[in-house]
């Protein structure tokens, strides 16, 4: 028998591989991303750091124990000193100033502001999934293309970083985290988290295209 994270799987597998077999993954796998494009996802993704940072604060708000807030704060701190850190470094070195970069593109805030707002009114349930559907999905990718060769140091790091055995191990924490919530679950809240992990998908696609401008980065 299937586990509820496994059917989400199969249920969107569409959306799935829609999202492993990206432009953006394909570019970094072929290495052949343009600087812009990258440059420019940095920005989008070290501002969603804040807003990851506000919503594991969130998740160890409603955690239901000690044991699941020592881990959510574990990330939190990782988030804060690792993540950010490394954000901040990566802009310096390549001279990339943010305000060059505006993020108030509907890819870029539909994801932004859609995974906040289920963190501050949905349940422990609801934002697990938010973070399964991302890291999950982050850590196969990356995974993958670990596998090939990257030039940019900077995207090579940033691809090691999701593809090494702790961002790994974060990853199966979230997956069986989402697996016990669901045991308790009614088949209506489940399909309701079915739901959300889809469109939690289709966010990530569209955030992942909003770092390429059309008539750009050919």
């Amino acid at each position: 028998m299937l586990s509820f994270t496994d059917q989400l799987l199969e249920q969107h597998q569409q959306v799935w591989q829609e999202m492993q077999q990206h432009r953006f993954v394909r570019d970094i796998e072929q290495d052949q991303l343009p600087d812009s494009v990258f440059n420019r996802y940095l920005v989008f993704e070290g501002n969603f750091v804040a807003t990851a940072i506000a919503i594991f604060a969130l998740a160890v708000s409603k955690a239901p124990d000690i044991r699941q807030q020592r881990w959510l704060i574990g990330v939190l701190n990782a988030l804060v000193d690792t993540q950010i850190a490394w954000f901040e470094t990566v802009l310096a070195r390549r001279d990339i100033h943010p305000e060059d970069y505006p993020d108030d593109l509907p890819g870029v805030t539909t994801f932004r502001d859609g995974m906040l707002q289920v963190a501050q009114q949905g349940s422990y349930a609801e934002i697990i999934t938010l973070m399964f559907g991302a890291e999950w999905m982050y850590y196969h990718w990356c995974k993958r293309v670990s596998e090939q060769s990257q030039q940019d140091a900077d995207v090579r790091r940033w691809v090691d970083m999701h593809a090494e055995e702790e961002f790994h191990q974060q990853a199966l924490w979230l997956k069986a985290e989402l697996d016990a919530c669901a045991s308790i679950l009614s088949i209506e809240e489940k399909q309701r988290l079915s739901t959300l992990y889809g469109t939690v998908l289709q966010w990530e696609i569209d955030f992942h295209t909003a770092a390429y401008q059309e008539g750009e980065d050919e």
